[in-house]
């Protein structure tokens, strides 16, 4: 009994800090603790190391000296909140180190002679609060410096000192909430540089004036108000611009003058509500614009003419009711336009005439009740790649012939009138055309609801709707779903029983029907109370006469037989 307890136990053992070696040059260890770390052998060689969910609360110095050629150290998950001052001592070949997802409070060199050869530093995860100076003094070949999701709050005069190689810096998901010039002095060749998720509220002038090569910067998810710090000249050569969920209310006329190359703009979710002629002057390269989920009610006309390259704009989820005729007269390398769920009730019939690139329309959610303006597209706008999505608005009906010729046409939940969708139901609309939304449904073979698809109009004179629902489609998936085997004596109806939705009616015509049905009900049973009646003077009737018919045969018998006794 014992030899199997052993067993058992020596293999929970060897199941938690199994080695896995897809590679003899690389070593994975899970859930292993201090021991087994110390027991491993020939580890001389190996150039990976990758520990997670071991018990190691502290690192203590020269730790990995018998890993002398470790190229990649992950020490992730392990619970760790120290290393003693020189716990990386030896590593002198270790180019990517990772110790995310820690407890680590404080930052330091951990090594007494400098890692000359560390490329890649993350911590990200931990509890920092403060970055001393001369921190990364040790790693003079930095290029990416991972200090994401800590709580930094305040950055020193000489945090970064040393780090002139330094490309990629990730401080997203702390606390900052002041940037100032002193920051990113010193970091040159800086490419990207994420500040997203804190709270940033102001950014001082000169900020980044040191880092003329940075491409990249994020700053969504903050605080921030004013965009005066974009003027600096330092982000002269910037290419990703991010600055949605901040408190943007306004663009200043010279705000991006020097942003030439920016290609990527994100403004989504601001308080902006207006766009003037001269809110994106200076964006000479811009490509993508996202200006969706702010509060613009207007638009000049010339608004996007500067923008002579843009190829995406997205102005959703506004408070649009009109767009100037010109608006996108100046765009002819526009590819996607999405104004949707805006206020749009109206589009000018050259809306589109300038158009030469487009393939993606988006004015889904507006109220727009006619749609004669996709007539006038350019005639040099490919029409079979251009999908136009209008649905939820309010039309009622439209010349079908003249949208059969785009590559897809979404047109569910409108307001159609039932005539006129009955008569161009009445042959299968083309296969670009869509009018089906969805229904929840209950089913009699079914306890899940189904979501069928279907066609709904409104009748204007009734105030009623009419609902035409296509269950082909869920039935066929059903059967092909279900395991079961059909007896041959049970029929499987092609459309099951379904519980109709409720369609709105005028009440008028409710209580109209209630008292027909009422006064229905009481000539029925007046008529039936009549033609009882009837039927008993009837009887009454043939049972008389049957009596005197009873009586005349014995009478006619009496006279026959006083007959015969005379006769005799």
């Amino acid at each position: 009994m014992w030899h199997t307890m052993f067993f058992l136990r020596l293999l929970v053992v060897l199941q938690c800090c199994a080695p896995i070696r897809a590679d003899p040059m690389q070593l994975r260890l899970n859930k292993c603790t201090t021991t087994q770390l110390n027991d491993l052998e020939n580890v001389e060689a190996l150039t990976s190391l990758t520990l997670s969910n071991c018990s190691l609360s502290q690192l203590k110095n020269a730790f990995f000296m018998r890993y002398s050629q470790l190229l990649t150290l992950e020490l992730q998950h392990l619970s760790l909140t120290e290393l003693e001052d020189y716990a990386l001592h030896g590593l002198t070949r270790l180019q990517s180190l990772s110790l995310a997802h820690n407890n680590i409070h404080e930052l330091k060199s951990w090594s007494e002679e400098p890692l000359v050869a560390l490329t890649s530093l993350d911590i990200s995860y931990n509890l920092l609060k403060q970055l001393p100076a001369k921190s990364f003094k040790r790693y003079p070949q930095l290029q990416k410096l991972n200090l994401s999701h800590n709580l930094i709050e305040r950055l020193e005069l000489d945090s970064f000192y040393g780090l002139f190689h330094l490309k990629h810096l990730e401080l997203n998901g702390n606390h900052l909430q002041l940037i100032e010039s002193i920051y990113f002095q010193d970091l040159h060749r800086l490419y990207s540089l994420t500040l997203q998720h804190n709270q940033i509220n102001h950014i001082e002038s000169a900020s980044f004036e040191s880092n003329t090569y940075l491409r990249t910067l994020l700053l969504e998810n903050n605080q921030i108000s004013s965009i005066q710090f974009l003027q600096e000249r330092g982000l002269a050569r910037l290419v990703h611009l991010n600055l949605s969920r901040n408190l943007i209310s306004k663009l200043d006329s010279s705000g991006f003058a020097k942003n030439s190359e920016l290609q990527h703009l994100d403004l989504s979710y601001n308080a902006l509500k207006q766009l003037h002629n001269d809110s994106f002057s200076g964006l000479d390269s811009l490509e993508c614009l996202n200006v969706s989920h702010n509060s613009i009610v207007h638009i000049n006309g010339d608004c996007l003419k500067p923008l002579s390259t843009l190829q995406q704009v997205d102005m959703s989820f506004n408070g649009l009711s009109t767009l100037p005729d010109e608006l996108f007269h100046s765009g002819s390398q526009l590819k996607v336009i999405d104004i949707a769920h805006n206020q749009l009730v109206k589009l000018e019939p050259t809306f589109l005439s300038h158009l030469i690139n487009l393939n993606q329309l988006k004015l889904a959610g507006n109220q727009l009740e006619e749609a004669s303006w996709l007539q006038h597209v350019s005639p040099a706008l490919n029409r079979m790649a251009l999908r136009v999505d209008l649905s939820s608005n309010y039309i009622k009906s439209l010349n079908l012939s003249s949208l059969v010729s785009f590559e897809h046409v979404n047109l569910a939940d409108n307001h159609w009138d039932c005539t006129w969708l009955i008569r161009n139901m009445l042959r299968t609309p083309p296969a670009t055309l869509g009018f089906n939304r969805s229904w929840p449904m209950l089913s009699a073979w079914t306890d899940d609801l189904l979501n069928v698809r279907g066609v709904d109009c409104f009748d204007g004179q009734r105030d009623q709707s009419i609902v035409l629902l296509d269950v082909g489609v869920d039935r066929q998936q059903q059967v092909h779903s279900c395991n079961c085997e059909a007896s041959g004596d049970d029929v499987i109806p092609l459309t099951p029983s379904l519980t109709w939705p409720k369609i709105r009616t005028d009440r008028f015509d409710s209580r109209s029907v209630i008292i027909w049905m009422l006064v229905a009900i009481a000539l029925a049973f007046a008529g039936l109370r009549w033609g009882q009646r009837f039927m008993d003077r009837k009887e009454h009737s043939g049972n008389h006469k049957n009596t005197r018919g009873v009586n005349t045969i014995k009478v006619d018998v009496e006279s026959q037989r006083l007959k015969n006794d005379r006769e005799r």
